[in-house]
């Protein structure tokens, strides 16, 4: 039974027909150098196989230039996954084997998997695919991390209550209740709870789809521009709404306020 395994989530990588072709190659490398002293029949030989979803389709394939070659003509690239094992390690529990999953849709599915008996053999392989796979790390880190979503949550808090500030001194002089201002923002601010979780659903799907965790066949380095781009203008926009609806605020209250 296999007693040592590495393994780790990967994280902000744009992959290309290079790329894959490289890590191909270094998973070819170790293939060959366990196969170097076995019989062409022995069940411990480790063989490639291949797996790639795209365009709403997937194959399991054992030839790399065929699935290159699906890469090429797909539209939109799903998941692609190396598999390196033996006949001895398909049921994962001895012999060596290799998984690499790299999914664009599912960051929780991108991961890499080395196991064997032999500790040394798992450290070596590992830290070589890991090293690898550093060079294709890309800028997505920027809006993926452990703080996003606790940066969005908090400027969601900010805008609810903003807005329903703001909603409360138009409507309360409507209402001919007690308390009417303190009434209208509870009732406001319940309204943006209620909407915030499809608005922040909407922003990590605007996130992963612009930026994604996996990004196959990037584009050249005007695409990584216009995001910048795009990111700056929106992130402008936001900032003058927010002074203005800032400023609007703290002039109510001083309106509030005044004897």
């Amino acid at each position: 039974m296999s007693k040592f395994l590495r393994d780790e989530f990967l994280v902000n990588l744009s992959l290309n027909k290079e790329a894959l072709t490289k890590i191909n190659d270094d998973l070819l490398q170790v293939a060959n150098q366990v196969n170097k002293n076995l019989d062409n029949s022995s069940e411990w030989r480790m063989n490639p196989n291949y797996i790639i979803r795209f365009d709403g389709k997937g194959f399991r394939l054992s030839d790399f230039k065929e699935v290159i070659k699906h890469f090429e003509d797909a539209k939109k690239v799903e998941r692609f996954i190396f598999i390196l094992d033996s006949k001895k390690s398909v049921s994962r529990f001895e012999g060596k084997y290799i998984d690499l999953n790299l999914d664009a849709k599912n960051s929780n599915n991108c991961i890499l998997i080395v196991q064997d008996d032999d500790n040394a053999w798992v450290d070596a392989t590992f830290y070589c695919l890991k090293e690898r796979l550093a060079r294709y790390r890309n800028k997505n880190f920027v809006v993926r991390n452990g703080w996003i979503h606790h940066i969005i949550q908090l400027l969601g808090v900010i805008v609810g209550i903003l807005v329903s500030f703001l909603f409360a001194i138009k409507i309360s002089p409507l209402l001919l209740i007690n308390n009417a201002f303190a009434f209208s923002f509870i009732i406001m601010f319940l309204l943006f709870s209620n909407l915030w979780g499809p608005i922040y659903n909407g922003i990590i799907w605007l996130r992963d789809y612009y930026w994604p965790n996996i990004n196959f066949k990037p584009k050249n380095d005007l695409h990584w521009l216009m995001q910048a781009l795009i990111s700056t203008i929106f992130l402008g926009l936001m900032f003058v709404v927010w002074s203005n609806l800032f400023t609007y605020v703290v002039t109510s209250i001083k309106l509030l306020l005044k004897p």
